[in-house]
């Protein structure tokens, strides 16, 4: 936070009781007592596998202000409030009102990060500009960037991701969008939104909170939205594409791009930026310059050499839509191809079919398939129950030419598959 406030204005903030004078000031906001400094806000927030309720007394001995809770019995210093996580919510809300930058939210099923940071490099070359750090796209982490506002930034632009049906409004409420950007629609997260259509009217509640001033773009898998002020965006806007192992080329609007980013869905992240910033009045040059400069995210087909070998790095996470394309990519390179496939996660009662149909894919597309993880024993390629044999396997299979794509859910921490990899190499 760049503003400090006393305890009693934030405890108004979010509707929270304390008995606290209310002239201490805070200085900032943590969620991890391990890292709180004096003057920190801490607040406990409940997770899946642990409870910052239990972490009250380190961070008040690390010097936070005060701690906000949803029980306050035996704890000095204490807020309390209903919802510790809707508590941060407002915090951020209130705080991201005190300012007044043109904000753009992004969400879609694949490319949220990809096309958050293409934007922010464009703008960000002529601007002053806020953008979501790292994942900060939950309703943990969008709250965390907005408190990160100074006041000087002309444009704040934030990734919105969800699991749960509400979640993209209650970000939208906290974050207030002027310009929405719908990447994609595929099957995601289906386990928490229960089929496509719960993916696609989840997604659409970022275009509904749209002002009647601000606009919105969408992409594949959208369909009609019916606004005079969204746009669609497809690949039938370009020309002349050419992909290789070294970035891809495109044209859009008689005009010659280039960038480092590898395959057709991050040409389609290019374009989704390029439509945003040319609305903007962003000139071409500019977004040309911003594309070519532009880096591969860690784990987002990012392209590393070895020994003569391309091994594309796709290990963040997966999903029916996102491995087809890398398969795709993979597939369109003149070398031997190599899959190392692992599960797709949170796909609910579809999981085993999406399986059945990436695993038919791939192999029809490759020169050796192997996985790892107890769904992708539906691939039936070679499967291994530990990573090591994996990677052992896959080094003994090598000739020094080979394209290897290694993807899978983030949880199946893949990149241990990689780093071992090249340290073999």
């Amino acid at each position: 936070m760049h503003r400090e406030f006393m305890i009693r204005s934030v405890a108004a903030m979010i509707n929270g009781r304390t008995a606290l004078d209310g002239r201490d000031l805070v200085r900032g906001v943590s969620i991890n007592s391990m890292v709180t400094k004096p003057g920190d806000l801490f607040f406990a927030l409940k997770g899946e596998h642990t409870d910052g309720h239990h972490f009250v007394s380190e961070a008040l001995q690390n010097g936070a202000v005060a701690v906000v809770v949803e029980h306050g019995k035996g704890i000095e210093k204490h807020i309390t409030v209903a919802d510790t996580l809707f508590a941060l919510g407002q915090l951020a809300k209130k705080y991201r009102g005190a300012f007044d930058p043109k904000t753009i939210a992004i969400t879609g099923t694949n490319g949220k990060t990809t096309v958050r940071n293409l934007i922010g490099a464009i703008l960000g070359s002529e601007h002053r500009i806020l953008i979501t750090k790292r994942n900060y796209n939950s309703l943990i982490g969008l709250p965390l960037t907005l408190l990160d506002l100074s006041g000087d930034e002309e444009y704040l632009i934030v990734e919105m991701g969800t699991s749960s049906p509400g979640e993209i409004q209650r970000l939208c409420e906290i974050a207030e969008p002027d310009i929405g950007v719908i990447t994609t629609i595929g099957p995601g997260h289906l386990e928490g939104l229960g089929s496509m259509h719960g993916v696609r009217e989840e997604k659409l509640s970022l275009i509904k909170a749209l002002p009647k001033d601000g606009f919105g773009i969408v992409g594949e898998g959208v369909g009609d939205v019916g606004l005079s002020n969204v746009t669609s965006f497809s690949i039938n806007m370009l020309s002349d594409i050419q992909l290789t192992e070294f970035g891809s080329h495109f044209v859009f609007d008689e005009h010659v791009f280039f960038t480092p980013l590898l395959s057709i869905s991050n040409v389609m992240n290019c374009l989704a930026a390029i439509c945003i910033c040319t609305k903007l009045g962003v000139t071409y040059d500019v977004q040309r310059t911003a594309l070519e400069q532009i880096k591969p995210a860690t784990g987002r087909l990012e392209p590393i050499y070895r020994e003569g070998i391309f091994v594309v790095n796709d290990t963040y996470n997966a999903n029916p839509f996102s491995m087809r394309a890398a398969i795709d990519f993979t597939t369109g390179l003149p070398r031997r191809k190599i899959f190392v496939l692992g599960d797709m996660l949170e796909l609910g009662k579809q999981s085993a079919d999406l399986h059945k149909e990436i695993g038919d894919y791939a192999r029809d597309q490759c020169d050796l398939l192997l996985s790892y993880g107890e769904q992708s024993k539906i691939y039936h390629g070679k499967h291994f129950d530990d990573k090591q044999g994996l990677v052992r396997y896959l080094i003994k299979n090598l000739n020094g030419e080979e394209a290897v794509l290694v993807k899978a859910s983030r949880a199946l921490h893949f990149e241990y598959i990689v780093e071992e990899l090249l340290r073999l190499l």
